[in-house]
């Protein structure tokens, strides 16, 4: 198909049809209930995780090692050079520093778990995922998706480091034989799939489910407006803001958008430890739920004007200190600091 865009588009016009098709695939599917997404969440995830066991051994099988950033790591930078936070080669407490942050930036991924937890049969159930399958899930499909990337580095040293699914199935057809088609439409097949119910991290980086992401905003929405909007309103504001922000101007220019949503738990540290300190000091794990849903002045939950003016305060300290690191995260051309070890702590510090 002719790119009929300009330079500065951030896109070409195969990626808009592809996104707006897209985009009207999901759509109806904003209007079932979230229970309704069990089913075909169990069944995407089944088929991405065989496309990405098919990709990975595919990979490891040609390249017959782990890549070159296993057995050369220092080339790796000739190819994707001070990305890392701004770092090039890694050593010692820069290294380890690098790590913290990107422990706790795998904490926030894990924080949108819990938006589903909701929907659990039992008090508790929702425990042994968090616990056991979410890091089990995150840690494997990131070991999966850095290997495969090493490795098309050295069948495909042409190429840029392939850590997107989607450019990796665009090199395989750009460099295999045609008969490899079939099986590039399957796999990006199954990894369209997961786009519409499941997180498939496959990549330094992940891709965010947009069925689920919608329904969480349109949760949102509904919380703060339940007389006007329900869940089903709030997810259609959320598709339509979504085409709004253009995402693929976010996709493929603004790296410090990225790396600004990547430390959004600088909000969310402080209002866990809110949360948990409120719940298991103050109340001792005791809640009248009728409170909760009364609007009156004598009523435990109600404090001022509907309002815990102290909880805010509380929220602003814990945010303050590690607004410098962030704001240079995201912007580190503008704002300089001499360190950021505080930001670097944001899940810990925060809360």
């Amino acid at each position: 198909m002719p790119n009929t865009f300009g330079p500065h588009a951030a896109m070409e016009t195969n990626d808009l049809v592809a996104f707006v098709i897209f985009w009207l695939a999901y759509l109806p599917l904003l209007l079932l209930k979230p229970e309704s997404y069990r089913i075909p969440s169990i069944i995407s995830a089944v088929l991405v995780l065989i496309a990405t066991l098919a990709v990975f051994t595919w990979a490891f099988v040609k390249q017959g090692s782990g890549g070159s950033l296993f057995s050369n790591p220092e080339c790796m930078l000739t190819f994707w050079p001070k990305t890392v936070y701004g770092i090039g080669n890694l050593q010692g407490s820069q290294l380890a520093w690098v790590m913290v942050r990107c422990i706790n930036s795998g904490i926030g991924g894990w924080a949108g778990g819990v938006n589903f937890s909701r929907y659990v049969v039992h008090p508790g159930d929702q425990v042994y995922g968090q616990i056991f399958s979410i890091p089990q899930y995150l840690l494997g499909s990131n070991i999966l998706g850095i290997v495969t990337t090493s490795c098309a580095q050295g069948f495909y040293p042409n190429e840029p480091l392939l850590w997107k699914p989607n450019d990796l199935l665009q090199a395989i057809q750009r460099n295999e034989v045609p008969v490899t088609r079939a099986a590039v439409f399957f796999a990006a097949f199954a990894f369209f799939l997961s786009q519409r119910s499941v997180t498939i991290r496959f990549r330094k980086g992940q891709h965010m489910l947009v069925v689920a992401r919608v329904v969480i905003g349109g949760m949102d929405l509904a919380a703060l407006c339940p007389r006007y909007i329900d869940i089903r309103r709030g997810s259609l504001i959320i598709a339509v803001i979504g085409i709004c922000i253009n995402p693929w101007k976010i996709m493929n220019t603004a790296s410090s958008f990225i790396s600004a949503i990547s430390g959004y738990t600088v909000f969310l540290g402080p209002l866990t430890g809110i949360m948990i300190a409120d719940y298991h000091l103050l109340r001792y794990r005791r809640i009248k739920l009728s409170h909760l849903f009364l609007p009156q002045t004598r009523r435990d939950y109600w404090f001022w004007h509907g309002l815990n003016w102290r909880a805010h305060i509380a929220w602003v300290l814990g945010v303050w200190a590690s607004l410098p690191g962030f704001c240079a995260s995201a912007t580190p051309t503008s704002v300089i600091i001499s360190t950021a070890w505080v930001y670097v702590l944001y899940s810990l510090s925060g809360g």
